[in-house]
């Protein structure tokens, strides 16, 4: 492949990743979270399972109802950041134009990934429960979208205590390379309970 043709591939690949992101697919981007949940634990699924109704819950799948949301590095604003990629991608003429040095992630311990659920699960949970809407029947699922930061998947998970006490039906956690479920109360569908403080890890990680 030539340099000229790469650049174009690239640059519709930004293109495609910024259009992701819009408004208009927000529900296909939640819809996509969910299924690498349920990639990760090989069950299988047709689009025409999922659902969308009046929010919350985001995304309907059987009998889950789930409300997805994304963890970023502090400050990040993923529409911004593919914005400006399209734009830099546009502009080159060279692939020498793109490279950029990265500093290496920092390791993160699985306390300190889950504690950085908590500011958006304490506000959820209050503006839910002052519009009257059951956290008991809502599946939590959070996308992570770290590249400051890797998990470390020796350190263990702490118990989610707190987020249990609010009152979620259940609580899992998406990656680029794995996926856990956090907790699970009785009413949870079958297929979260079961699998239900597991990790598993993918081959290929894929984030934003």
């Amino acid at each position: 492949m030539h340099e000229s043709d790469y650049l174009r591939l690239l640059t519709r690949q930004a293109e495609q990743a910024n259009e992701f992101l819009s408004n208009a697919r927000k529900w296909e981007r939640e819809r996509w979270v969910c299924q690498r949940l349920l990639q990760a634990f090989n069950i299988s699924h047709r689009l025409d399972e999922f659902g969308s109704g009046q929010e919350p819950p985001d995304v309907q799948f059987r009998e889950a109802n789930f409300e997805v949301f994304f963890v970023l590095d502090e400050g990040r604003r993923l529409n911004e950041e593919w914005r400006d990629e399209v734009e830099r991608r546009r502009s080159a003429f060279s692939l020498s134009q793109l490279v950029r040095r990265h500093r290496r992630p920092r390791w993160l311990s699985a306390g300190d990934l889950q504690a950085r659920l908590g500011p958006t699960l304490r506000k959820k949970a209050h503006n839910y429960q002052e519009r009257g809407l059951p956290l008991g029947e809502l599946d939590l699922l959070a996308f992570c979208n770290l590249k400051q930061a890797a998990l470390d998947f020796n350190s263990p998970f702490p118990p989610p205590s707190e987020y249990q006490r609010q009152g979620w039906r259940s609580l899992s956690l998406v990656g680029p390379n794995f996926v856990r479920i956090l907790f699970t109360h009785d009413n949870a569908p079958d297929f979260l309970r079961h699998n239900r403080g597991r990790t598993v890890l993918f081959d290929l990680g894929i984030g934003l």
